[in-house]
């Protein structure tokens, strides 16, 4: 019988377990120090977990925004296609099972304990300072192969954590690989430039293995000839005027080369149909009416951009209100410039992130210094939504910064606990 209380042991087993706090404070977006090491750690960690990912086939999806929309339409199109398929899916917002998807539910938390108790006597040994990769990490991800394994599904879509070449999500049997776009984000592991990140993302190409991306200019460059090093062909889908048509005309062609490979009849309804059941919290997530109130996880300059359009595309009245908080390393002028100028007030907040550090509320206040309202600071981010809420009477309300600030305001409309239990974000 599912029993919330399950849910939180475990959760706290695993994050109290494997999180080496030290490390997440110093490196803070998963820095890698000795990449070869990391891969060789992790490719050892799986063989003592009996490689639960071997032999199911993937659509492995990479990038810097529209990652997780991508791979939630895929999956979405193929459910609908009659497959069996499991979603991976980083981060999640309120529940750790949101990351693990199977036919349309996330995982249960009894489930979720048992691979809680499976995973951890294999984990537990690697927790020590000579460890190259994340523990956590690790763990997170072959519960994942773990449970799409258990539930033998037909094939996985997984979207990568932090770049491609040398993630810990890179041992799957890819058999199309997706990368969306490229823009300036996790710098400290991936950057400094354009160039490398794109280098990093493009580390999920395999040999003959088709490519779809969305990227431009010396990003697609880098990518290109990836693909070519590996004769793997290559399909390139310009962005257009909607980031959301963008991921699904990605996530189309994706759909379309898996089912050509695996010889499974796919029309444009199932397509569709997987379209209308698919859907992602925090990702531009219309959550109420009254007020209009939407939620991002957008992070960087590329995907507030993206967020702002939609949630002021069809704004007629009222106050327009940002509530923004950031991780420790994700705010700077350049992150926070395609806000400015958009809203009547701005509310500063912080996430609450076990092992992770906020940037601080009063610091994300000063970025919007000038403004015609002076922005307001609020460290406790439900404070902060009810006073957004107040302020935004019958207008809009866009809150944005973090994926783990949006599950904390969510918190406000669904409970986790609803979540969990009911195995959906979406809870009656």
């Amino acid at each position: 019988m599912t029993n919330y209380k399950d849910y939180l042991d475990a959760e706290y087993r695993l994050n109290e377990g494997l999180i080496r706090t030290d490390i997440s404070e110093t490196r803070p977006e998963g820095y890698v120090k000795t990449p070869l090491d990391r891969m060789q750690t992790m490719a050892t960690f799986l063989k003592q977990c009996g490689n639960p990912q071997a032999g199911i086939p993937a659509i492995h999806v990479a990038g810097t925004s529209g990652k997780g929309s991508v791979c939630a339409a895929i999956a979405g199109a193929l459910k609908a296609a009659g497959l069996k398929v499991g979603l991976h899916i980083s981060p999640y917002l309120q529940s750790a099972t949101e990351k693990i998807w199977i036919d349309g539910k996330y995982i249960s938390a009894s489930c979720f304990a048992e691979l809680i108790d499976w995973i951890m006597p294999i984990a537990l040994p690697f927790k020590h300072s000579q460890t190259p990769a994340s523990i956590h990490g690790m763990a997170s991800v072959a519960i994942a192969f773990e449970a799409f394994r258990r539930e033998k599904v037909d094939m996985m879509v997984f979207e990568t954590g932090c770049g491609g070449r040398y993630d810990l999500t890179s041992f799957v049997d890819t058999q199309v690989a997706v990368i969306t776009n490229i823009g300036l984000d996790h710098l400290l592991s991936l950057g400094p430039g354009i160039e490398d990140i794109a280098w990093h993302k493009a580390g999920i190409i395999r040999k003959n293995i088709p490519v779809i991306t969305g990227a431009t200019g010396i990003a697609l460059d880098v990518i290109r000839r990836e693909a070519q090093s590996l004769d793997a062909p290559l399909t390139c889908i310009p962005p257009n005027a909607s980031s959301r048509e963008h991921n699904h005309q990605l996530a189309r062609k994706a759909v379309n080369e898996f089912a050509g490979k695996a010889g499974l009849p796919l029309s444009s309804l199932d397509f569709e149909a997987g379209l209308s059941s698919v859907r992602l919290p925090g990702r531009f997530e219309h959550i109420s009416n009254s007020p209009t109130v939407f939620l991002d996880g957008a992070h960087n300059a590329d995907k507030l951009t993206a967020a702002i359009q939609h949630a002021l595309s069809n704004h007629h009245m009222g106050p327009r209100v940002a509530l923004v908080g950031f991780l420790g390393t994700k705010a700077n002028h350049q992150t926070i410039a395609p806000i400015l100028g958009k809203f009547d007030h701005i509310i500063a907040t912080e996430p609450n992130v076990y092992g992770k550090a906020a940037f601080p509320a009063a610091e994300t206040a000063r970025l919007f210094e000038g403004e015609s309202s002076a922005p307001l600071v609020c460290c406790d981010p439900l404070q902060a939504v009810q006073m957004a809420l107040e302020l935004t009477q019958n207008g809009t309300l866009l809150i944005c910064g973090s994926f783990y600030l949006c599950g904390e305001i969510r918190n406000y409309w669904y409970s986790k606990e609803a979540v969990v239990l009911q195995q959906t974000s979406w809870p009656d």
